[in-house]
């Protein structure tokens, strides 16, 4: 199974080691928002603005799985222009056998 994720790469995600922040929705919250994840440090933003903030990341735990923004979830939300990559994970029984990237700017 191939998962695809528009990526954010914020100002502080080197200073996080990271890719950058993930576009996601979290279906348990029935409210379609667009979410920012942080893989690296699983952490969740709620505005793009915030993103990279340790003190204003979200504060909740999960119980269910996240899914990535669509293209059209993205454009709708006026987010489109903060999309720097794609990533697609090829999972396979649960296990991530290879990330591929493609860099946009």
């Amino acid at each position: 199974m191939k998962e695809v994720y528009f990526v954010n790469r914020d100002p502080k995600a080197f200073e996080r080691q990271s890719d950058g922040v993930e576009f996601c929705i979290i279906p348990e919250f029935y409210n379609n928002e667009i979410y920012f994840y942080c893989q690296e440090y699983s952490m969740f933003w709620s505005t793009i603005e915030n993103v990279g903030d340790f003190d204003k990341s979200c504060n909740f735990s999960l119980k269910g799985k996240i899914r990535p923004a669509t293209l059209r979830e993205i454009s709708d939300s006026d987010l489109i222009d903060y999309i720097d990559t794609i990533k697609e994970y090829d999972i396979d029984n649960g296990y991530v056998n290879k990330i591929t990237y493609i860099h946009l700017k």
